[in-house]
């Protein structure tokens, strides 16, 4: 049954937060939602009992060597069974084989596997060049860091609302960083667990609710989501991937 343009059934939101809907069914409910704050909240609230439920029924964790050797183990069958797969197709396999290669995280600028395979918005790139500059200012003499967070004063500005900070965060230095998708609003905090960590938010252009995804560069690790038409990601060194990762699920749980 085609989802409603103006008024999708009650089955098609849960299939929206099951993720079993289409592309183009995905904008449709993503556009009526926009439109419904009421429904867009119910959907929020959704997500993340979703989450919370994958959680309670997940299996303990392993301890960390084993953790890691399960990652590499699971990573290298991957990696072999697609390999089997292009060496029975001819030339044209090949192409797509280097575009995977490509996309694996191979290049110098490139973003490496999420944790949950989606894609990397343009707000990641956009945030991880905002970390940086805001590193390199930091060490600089001729260009002040601003440590007043009027959070406030930001999103009179940019219509930007940032989430529920951990109060023992440090603000290094707080900006208004322009991006491709618009001013954007750029913190560089001083932490215990997680060392220097970046929170970039931006308007992404369109309305969404995602849960955290991490992504990795050879330097860096990237967490974001996506609350309405927001998106938010916080930036660390790769060697904190993981508590990066928690802390994102905690500050998009503020913004519910």
């Amino acid at each position: 049954m085609p989802i409603a343009d103006l008024l999708p059934e009650p089955a098609d939101l849960d299939a929206y937060v099951d993720d079993q809907l289409t592309e183009g069914q995905r904008a449709q409910i993503e556009a009526h939602l926009a439109r419904n704050p009421e429904a867009a909240a119910r959907v929020m609230r959704d997500l993340a009992l979703r989450r919370d439920l994958r959680r309670a029924l997940a299996a303990p964790p392993a301890p960390r060597p084993l953790l890691g050797a399960a990652r590499r183990l699971a990573l290298a069958r991957r990696r072999d069974a697609r390999l089997r797969r292009m060496l029975r197709i001819v030339p044209a396999a090949l192409l797509i084989g280097l575009g995977w290669l490509a996309h694996a995280g191979l290049g110098p600028l490139s973003v490496g596997e999420s944790v949950a395979a989606a894609p990397a918005p343009p707000a990641v790139a956009a945030a991880l060049s905002a970390h940086q500059v805001s590193l390199l200012r930091a060490d600089m003499a001729s260009q002040p860091e601003t440590r007043g967070l009027d959070a406030a004063e930001l999103r009179a500005a940019t219509g930007i609302a940032l989430p529920g900070l951990p109060g023992d965060w440090t603000v290094r230095d707080a900006q208004v960083f322009p991006s491709p998708q618009g001013p954007g609003i750029e913190v560089l905090f001083d932490t215990d667990d997680l060392g220097p960590v970046s929170h970039f938010a931006v308007r992404a252009g369109g309305f969404a609710v995602s849960l955290p995804h991490l992504h990795t560069t050879p330097d860096h690790a990237a967490a974001w989501f996506q609350i309405g038409e927001t998106a938010h990601v916080l930036v660390a060194d790769r060697d904190r991937a993981e508590a990066l990762l928690a802390t994102s699920v905690a500050l998009s749980d503020t913004l519910y």
